[in-house]
């Protein structure tokens, strides 16, 4: 084998360059991984577009992928060369209050690859190889294909969103956003058993697609009110959850939808402040809560996807090469564009 490889390299916003670089070796407790798919998530793209501390270049970015085991380091027992695998990005301390309770999403200490997360800069996998440790590998089953299961990192942190403050007798959820992560909770929505998922956006496409896959009423919000709309469908009432899959921006909009003594969950990744009335919360009694990461859930995925219970290839609307990466990236920054996940292939 060779002993360099190619790697699409950030270089600061709207600045991708495929450099030549080693191979990594896997040392003691490590597996390499010969990368086989990258999607490109939201925060990736976020970085593309605006400088941010998360995302310090020089930096490989991607962390959801799939591929397979090349090589094994000193120790590692239970996995071995030729597995199908994806990863858990989160690098987590393993020491800390959280990580020993099982709450590794929570971990102060944590880094993330792909991101400069924790100040430290952890390259991704838009690169040929990388070496993880072993704890973060997520064994995939033959029969999932690459594709499915360079999207199981965004499955988990869908699934545990879509589980979120879900309440027994929970019927009526609305789904702000039908991107690539709203449609994913729409589908774990119905494989919970909600019985009406309402699903809000401003694309026509991406609504037709949230009805695919499982949405029972759709709105487009730029042709009618969403509120009243949402109102309509659940007797004037409001839904029992609003999840916000798209923004700070809708926010207030959340608390509008939702129910008296129902819950709000926020899980787009929001850095703008907004302004919010606390009465909103308190005299209605409202729950107003975030949902990051996962725990358990990529893994439960996974399983859904061994089983045949959950199909997710139906999101992919691109494939680019590595070398053509940054026109990925270009198609995906173009305003009001149909893209809904788009991958790249090495």
């Amino acid at each position: 084998m060779a002993d360099t490889m190619k790697a699409l390299v950030y270089q600061g916003p709207g600045k991708l360059e495929v450099e030549t670089r080693q191979i990594p070796i896997p040392q003691k407790g490590e597996v390499q991984i010969k990368i086989k798919k990258v999607s490109i998530c939201g925060s990736d793209l976020g970085a593309y577009r605006f400088a941010s501390d998360r995302f310090a270049p020089p930096l490989v970015l991607g962390h959801e992928f799939s591929g397979d085991i090349t090589q094994v380091g000193e120790g590692v027992t239970m996995l071995k060369e030729g597995q199908r695998v994806t990863v858990n990005p989160m690098v987590l301390c393993n020491d800390c209050y959280f990580c020993k309770r099982g709450e590794g999403n929570l971990c102060g200490n944590r880094k993330s690859m792909g991101t400069a997360i924790g100040g430290t800069q952890t390259d991704g996998a838009m690169r040929e190889y990388v070496t993880v440790p072993d704890w973060m590998v997520v064994p995939v089953a033959d029969n999932v294909s690459y594709e499915a299961a360079a999207l199981l990192e965004p499955c988990g942190v869908t699934l545990a969103c879509a589980k979120k403050e879900m309440s027994r007798d929970e019927k009526s959820t609305v789904v702000l956003g039908a991107g690539p992560i709203g449609l994913l909770i729409v589908k774990f929505l119905k494989a919970l058993g909600i019985e009406k998922v309402i699903v809000s956006d401003i694309i026509d496409k991406r609504l037709a697609k949230a009805k695919e896959c499982g949405a029972d009423y759709i709105i487009n919000s730029k042709k009618e009110d969403a509120v009243f709309a949402v109102k309509k469908l659940t007797d004037g009432y409001g839904a029992d959850r609003v999840i916000n899959a798209a923004g700070e921006f809708l926010i207030n909009q959340s608390f509008e939808m939702v129910k008296n003594g129902g819950t709000s969950v926020l899980v787009a990744l929001a850095h703008k402040k907004v302004e919010i009335d606390p009465m909103e919360i308190v005299g209605r009694g409202l729950k107003f809560v975030g949902s990051y990461m996962f725990t358990t859930e990529m893994k439960e995925a996974a399983q859904m996807l061994a089983d045949e219970k959950l199909v997710v290839e139906d999101l992919i609307t691109s494939t680019y090469t590595l070398e053509n990466g940054k026109a990925a990236f270009d198609v995906l920054n173009t305003p009001d564009n149909e893209e809904i996940k788009v991958q790249i292939e090495l």
